[in-house]
């Protein structure tokens, strides 16, 4: 549809790897030599990696398109297979005739040899390409090494090209693979665009399809490498969708209001609906009011303390300003900045001070108040010795629990405020997913300006971390001890969240871009659906769940961390299996915890694994005692019969072995 309007030949910003717009940026230019170097040496592994998107497979095709003189290609774009089957792929791919009956691995591998003698003899030189090599299984990977064995007296008969994701850089840096890693002679890891290159991708592309003018402005271009973190293929999509929108528009350029447009198409957000026109003037009048009587109501509350209780105490006397947390650093996408790991703190030195309440905590069983509960709320009971927040306080770093949520804090009584002003605080305090997640980050150490395209839970794996989006109560949250994102119930659609940072028995503090905020937990009981999303760390070998038929480094940092554990009697052999001893240390160590003996380390079971290690550099949603008190409450309930295990209320799984799926790397490894 666009293409003609704009006077393009074709769509120039289709997803394929099509040669024709290949714009091959620095770094592009540098992978491509890696690999045309590898091809013209004898021997040995050549590895590019990049994350999704960033141009790998381009790379490769245009390695493809200028093969050196004398190298053959066997190129593999499934590696999804076993090893006789991935044997049988390399025979097809180099041509080598294979009976009906001749599928073993010996009889392929002896095939294979004899092809590699006969072409280092006619001086050739075969190049085995393996995209999307995270995929390959240890197995597998261990059958590729074996084919660099074949070989001469004096030169490797094999070159091999392994292209992929940055999880096979972490999967080849496992000890069972070292053998693997330490015969990679080149290597090489693709990083996305930057603001300037992103720029030129998308000039480069229109011109390739036969335009010379700007088709977009400079800002829309910043807008574009802004929501894409410089991804070519997320470039492309919000590109086409942009060219598109303003086709429909019949505008001469794309702007950013139109990137915007189209990446709220693409993403799936809600898009708002215009109100008749007959009613704008009316609703524009209410609504200017409402803000007007909002913004009183918030200044009175944040100057002068909550304003009910000044009208209840006859207050006159103003107190001094509450000082605010100013929000996190960002830097550059994709760069990220992570603090160093700290030996965890719950004191005074934490970012946001807290002291412990009085009050017993919530039971794992407690039943959240309804929504109607919008009726004024009676102060908190004071909280004790509370140092105040610097204006220019950091947010709080990775390992640091808040010890009392700071009562200099702003304090939002959404509970006592009409339900017409409710609505903009919560408009306020809520953020989009992404943004709340990046809000949330902040918690761990972790800095980052934008966390790209697609599901921002999928992206955090760079940091070492996961997501779980559960469903449950305040008494579950708490079970987890760890900072989340709580889904808002209505706001018009729109998938809203707010970032729960710390919390105590009475008061939460809720996290901001530009600061944060103390909120009763009335008010966040009444605004809250009950959706959270918990993010935690995983272990260093990335598996999700370790569970029986499981083997190698993830067993052994499980048997590691149970034989830490107190009152598991649990030792460490250093065995690489998860044997029958390892299956009940867990489902002891499940039993001490309050969750479900299943005898499979999942998330939950690996979060309370982290928590009664006190494992530094692990933010903390409550302070030592009270998170005592909540797992002490927890075991409780599982003696007497009810759930305190999160899962078991959790949408459509209801245990750790609902979520067993052994990832790579679990499997197989010595």
């Amino acid at each position: 549809m666009y293409p003609k309007y704009f006077g393009l030949k074709e769509p120039s910003f289709s997803i394929a790897p099509d040669p024709h717009y290949l714009f091959l940026s620095e770094q592009h230019k540098e992978a491509l030599a890696h690999l045309l170097y590898g091809a013209g040496e004898s021997g040995g592994f050549v590895l590019l990696t990049g994350e999704v998107g960033t141009g790998k497979t381009t790379v490769c095709r245009a390695f493809l398109e200028q093969l050196p003189e004398g190298v053959d290609v066997a190129l593999i774009v499934n590696p999804a297979m076993t090893a006789s089957e991935l044997l049988l792929n390399c025979c097809d791919e180099f041509r080598i005739p294979v009976g009906a009956g001749e599928h073993s691995v010996k009889v392929l591998v002896d095939r294979l040899n004899d092809y590699l003698l006969a072409a280092h003899a006619a001086g050739r030189r075969p190049v085995l390409m393996i995209d999307e090599a995270q995929n390959l299984r240890p197995k597998v990977l261990e059958q590729i090494r074996l084919l660099t064995n074949l070989e001469t007296t004096k030169a490797k008969l094999l070159q091999i090209f392994l292209v992929g994701q940055p999880e096979l850089r972490t999967m080849l840096d496992r000890e069972g693979l070292r053998q693997i890693n330490q015969r990679i002679t080149a290597r090489y890891h693709l990083r996305p665009l930057s603001a300037a290159e992103t720029g030129d991708y998308i000039r480069h592309r229109v011109a390739v399809a036969g335009v010379d003018r700007p088709l977009f402005t400079a800002g829309a271009i910043r807008r574009i490498h802004q929501l894409a973190g410089g991804v070519p293929r997320v470039v492309n999509i919000l590109c086409d969708r942009a060219l598109l929108g303003a086709c429909v528009s019949r505008a001469s350029q794309v702007t950013p209001a139109v990137v915007t447009k189209a990446a709220r198409e693409v993403r799936g957000e809600g898009v708002k609906t215009a109100r008749p026109a007959a009613a704008r003037p009316a609703v524009a009048g209410a609504a200017a009011l409402t803000l007007m009587l909002t913004a009183l109501w918030l200044s009175v509350d944040r100057f002068y303390g909550d304003p009910l209780d000044l009208i209840a105490g006859g207050s006159e006397s103003r107190p001094e300003p509450r000082p605010e947390v100013v929000g996190a650093v960002a830097v550059d996408p994709p760069v990220v900045a992570s603090a160093p790991a700290a030996a965890e703190v719950r004191g005074p030195e934490a970012a946001v001070a807290v002291v412990e309440p009085a009050a017993a905590p919530l039971p794992p069983d407690a039943v959240a108040p309804g929504v109607a509960a919008l009726t004024p709320v009676p102060a908190a009971a004071p909280l004790a010795a509370a140092t105040a927040v610097p204006v220019d306080a950091p947010p709080t770093p990775s390992g640091v629990a808040a010890d009392t949520l700071a009562p200099s804090l702003p304090r939002v009584s959404l509970a006592a405020i009409q339900p017409e002003s409710a609505a903009d605080a919560l408009a306020r305090i809520s953020l989009p997913e992404e943004a709340a997640l990046r809000v949330l980050l902040r918690r761990w150490g972790i800095a980052v300006q934008d966390l790209g395209f697609g599901d921002p839970c999928g992206r955090v794996a760079v940091f070492g971390l996961r997501c779980e989006r559960e469903q449950g109560k305040l008494s579950h949250v708490r079970f987890y001890d760890r900072p989340v994102l709580l889904r808002m119930k209505d706001a018009g659609g729109e998938r809203r969240y707010a970032v729960l940072g710390a919390l105590d028995a009475t008061d939460a503090i809720l996290d901001l871009p530009d600061g944060s905020e103390r909120v009763p937990l009335d008010g966040i009981e009444s605004i809250w659906s009950g959706d959270y999303t918990v993010v935690w760390q995983a272990p260093p070998t990335g598996a999700s769940v370790i569970g029986p038929g499981a083997a190698g480094e993830s067993v052994r940092w499980l048997r590691r961390l149970l034989a830490q554990a107190p009152g598991i009697d649990s030792a460490d052999n250093g065995s690489a299996q998860y044997d029958a001893a390892l299956g009940a240390a867990v489902r002891r160590f499940q039993v001490s915890r309050g969750l479900s003996p299943d005898g499979i380390a999942g998330p939950r079971t690996l979060v309370q694994l982290n928590n009664a290690l006190t494992t530094p550099g692990i933010p903390h949603l409550m302070t030592a005692p009270l998170a005592a008190a909540a797992q002490s409450a927890a075991v409780q309930t599982t003696v007497d019969g009810t759930a305190a295990d999160p899962g078991r209320s959790r949408i459509g799984l209801s245990a750790d072995a609902q979520n067993l799926s052994v990832p790579p790397g679990s499997r197989g490894a010595p």
